[in-house]
């Protein structure tokens, strides 16, 4: 199960069974051992990639690496400018983060990123539906301090939960990108 809509990020997989090419951006000296499919976070039924693109051929399956506790990462490539702005807002997932990956044989791992581009925040798409931040928090707030007037919730716990909600309006919808200085490329 990933973290991602293929409705939003893949339309052209969901809609004209297009095949992107997709593999793990990690753990590139271990052998992949597991045979997958790939399932999105949405509530359709539709939401999976199945068929996979092969050095001969197609596969229904993807070879990764066995799961463990720390975060997996996979990329889905040559997608385009087409595939993000068809679905940006589909499952209010807003844009997606954005890396610009350049080869390069003098650089350790023969690549760098020259610049991460952040994608919606959660305050940024539920204000796009006529929601708004401020409201939200307010009335999150106001649950929250009549639970501890009925004594359902300790004082300190509400404020914990009260930051939390607050502080998540702020992260992205997707995984967050931590913002180092852009390398520039040659002819930059």
């Amino acid at each position: 199960m990933c973290n991602f809509s293929v409705f939003q990020s893949l339309l052209d997989h969901w809609a004209l069974k297009q095949l992107f090419p997709i593999a793990p951006l990690h753990r590139l000296k271990e052998k992949p051992t597991v045979n997958a499919i790939l399932v999105d976070i949405t509530c359709d039924s539709d939401g999976k990639i199945g068929s996979f693109i092969d050095l001969q051929d197609v596969k229904d399956y993807i070879a990764l690496h066995p799961l463990n506790s720390k975060p997996y990462y996979l990329g889905i490539f040559l997608t385009g400018a087409y595939q993000d702005i068809m679905g940006d807002l589909h499952n209010l997932f807003g844009r997606v983060n954005e890396v610009h990956v350049f080869l390069e044989d003098d650089e350790p791992n023969g690549f760098y990123i020259e610049e991460a581009l952040s994608g919606s925040r959660i305050a940024d798409v539920i204000e796009g539906v006529q929601y708004q931040q401020e409201d939200l928090c307010r009335k999150m707030k106001a649950q929250i301090d009549a639970a501890t007037r009925k004594d359902m919730v300790k004082p300190r716990e509400g404020v914990r939960l009260l930051e939390l909600y607050e502080s998540q309006m702020l992260n992205k919808t997707y995984l967050n990108i931590e913002r180092t200085s852009p390398r520039k490329g040659p002819g930059k």
